[in-house]
């Protein structure tokens, strides 16, 4: 029984796929980034001007923000 355990384990360990899905196209890695812009907002906080990378140096406007859960998830009603 534990040979079977141990055979089975060890060639569990030859797959080629991980658990987390693969990341997506670079299309729709830039989109996630956009969305989920980790670094600090300039119309609520101190503008730091050296915290954000230069491809990124233009958050979106507020009202952007504030609308893209509402079209990202429309079945809620907001």
């Amino acid at each position: 029984m534990s040979t079977l355990i141990l055979l089975t384990s060890l060639s569990a360990g030859c797959r080629g796929r991980g658990f987390l899905p693969a990341p997506g196209t670079m299309n729709e890695q830039q989109a996630n980034a956009i969305v989920h812009d980790p670094y600090p907002l300039t119309d609520i906080g101190p503008n730091d001007q050296g915290s954000r990378p230069p491809s990124y140096q233009q958050p979106l406007p507020g009202p952007v923000r504030n609308r893209m859960s509402a079209d990202a998830m429309p079945w809620l009603g907001r």
